[in-house]
């Protein structure tokens, strides 16, 4: 009778241990992500299907700062900017001379990047948090139609050293960081935009 009863209880024992390994872990994410106010690097990118053969490289500088501003430039193999300042992203392609407008909420909506940048503490109401090997923490969203599927952050003596994102399409968006700078506040220039004259401007707002 008790081993019948045990294994009726062993999934309720289960998951009320899975719950508080869960609690932890966001408790833990929160502490490394509250002390980075700040942070700027150089990124080297590789992105891969589903079947692992890389399908697109880049590098560029990442910078972000809190709250909810964030910039993504990069160098190769094409020149492009994408700004967020807090209320819309600007999404701009120097080769075409185009800009893209989005409602940042919009944008980022079920997205676990925006846990980089963001001082709401509700916002962590819509992810689970769980922790891997040692410093590795994966996001993901409650909700199953979004984007993002999964965001690992693997953090090196509590600074970010990498980000391994899985897309809707199974794809597998890798950033590993470089010249990591969290000490210096990012000028605030870096978060505004300057639209020349001759730039297509493509509202979704």
């Amino acid at each position: 009778m008790k081993k019948a009863i045990f294994v009726m209880l062993s999934p309720l024992l289960l998951s009320s241990v899975s719950i508080q390994a869960d609690e932890q872990s966001e408790v833990a994410l929160k502490r490394l992500l509250s002390d980075m106010t700040h942070y700027a690097a150089s990124f080297q990118q590789t992105v891969s299907d589903e079947a692992g053969d890389v399908v697109h490289e880049a590098t560029g500088t990442l910078t972000m700062t809190r709250p909810d501003k964030l910039r993504w430039e990069t160098a190769f193999p094409d020149e492009t900017l994408l700004i967020a300042d807090g209320d819309v992203v600007w999404n701009i392609d120097t080769f075409v001379e185009q800009v893209t407008i989005i409602d940042q909420s919009q944008a980022i909506a079920d997205n676990p990047v925006i846990l980089l940048t963001s001082n709401d503490p509700a916002i962590w109401d819509d992810f689970t948090v769980t922790e891997g090997a040692e410093g590795k923490y994966t996001v993901r969203p409650k909700k199953d139609d979004g984007q993002i599927q999964s965001l690992t952050m693997h953090f090196d003596n509590q600074t970010l050293a990498s980000l391994t994102m899985l897309d809707a399409q199974s794809q597998t968006s890798n950033l590993v960081f470089s010249s990591v700078n969290v000490t210096d506040e990012p000028d605030s220039s870096l978060f505004t935009v300057s639209i020349p004259d001759t730039y297509m401007i493509d509202d979704q707002r």
